[in-house]
């Protein structure tokens, strides 16, 4: 499977991918939990969706390029290795060059095992994490909350100022969740506790 996404190809490659994702994400975590190893850090939302995107590459490029990524690792947490294994062969982490992380990370995730589409991480990741080799930044999204949480040393920077966009700690989550009857419905103690994290842990204090 050679490309410019270098894809696991055992378990043992698989696992070396996730730690070193690991070492800045909890790998089990989920949201609201706060979900980084990083006690204070600067948390950013970021729309699902837009990171299964292609333009998404560009937010990570200029991620790679501050902190000095010489790759960064990509890897489906659910659904699991198992799945992906059993019904596409592959196995659901991959790791890109940062010279080509722009073609490359669109390659990871629209790669279409056998030919099959529905494979593609793109439309199957339903938790996914990213990590910068650095081990300075990461990223954990979820498909059920429809965002995606971004965590990084500083508060702002180039990966802010991209057609992507980065959202702060003052947004409402309805304003880029889907309408009410569409999407998983957000319990109000789920949000809060959400937010709790996020401002005791993910804003930098």
């Amino acid at each position: 499977m050679a490309g410019l996404a270098e894809f696991a190809t055992d378990q043992i490659e698989f696992d070396r991918l996730a730690q070193s994702v690991g070492v800045v994400v909890e790998l089990g975590a989920r949201l609201p939990a706060w979900p980084f190893r990083p006690q204070r850090a600067f948390s950013h939302v970021i729309e699902y969706d837009r990171v299964l995107g292609g333009d998404f590459a560009a937010v990570l490029l200029a991620l790679a390029r501050t902190y000095n990524d010489h790759a960064v690792a990509t890897v489906v947490l659910d659904p699991d290795v198992g799945y992906y294994s059993d019904a596409y062969g592959i196995l659901p982490g991959f790791q890109v060059e940062t010279a080509s992380l722009e073609a490359g990370y669109v390659e990871g995730l629209r790669l279409e095992p056998g030919g099959d589409a529905t494979g593609a991480l793109a439309y199957t990741a339903d938790v996914i994490a990213i990590a910068g080799s650095s081990g300075k930044w990461a990223l954990l999204g979820q498909r059920d909350w429809e965002i995606a949480l971004l965590c990084t040393p500083q508060d702002s920077g180039p990966w802010s100022r991209t057609p992507v966009p980065v959202f702060g700690r003052d947004l409402d989550l309805g304003s880029i969740r889907s309408p009410a009857g569409w999407g998983v419905e957000l319990a109000e103690d789920e949000v809060r506790e959400f937010w709790e994290n996020v401002r005791s842990q993910g804003s930098g204090r």
